[in-house]
């Protein structure tokens, strides 16, 4: 069995991590139907938005390293 390049393992990586981060966002995005204070609510918008974030890095370096992702 041929052994995976340096390449390949980080593009699978990245797009394991962006699938990660976007089950995240679908959870978030559930569990604040069902919160019903306003501070908890605001707290899992911020984490709404660095999974987004997060998303964003990843893809910009998936580019940047000319990878498939």
């Amino acid at each position: 069995m041929k052994k995976p390049s340096q390449e390949q393992l980080m593009d699978i990586a990245f797009i394991l991590s962006v699938d990660r981060e976007e089950l995240l966002l679908k959870k978030y995005s559930d569990y604040i139907k069902y919160i019903s204070n306003k501070e908890i609510k605001n707290m899992i918008k911020e984490f709404k938005k660095t999974s987004k974030e997060h998303i964003k890095l990843i893809k910009d370096l998936t580019i940047k390293l000319n990878l498939q992702g």
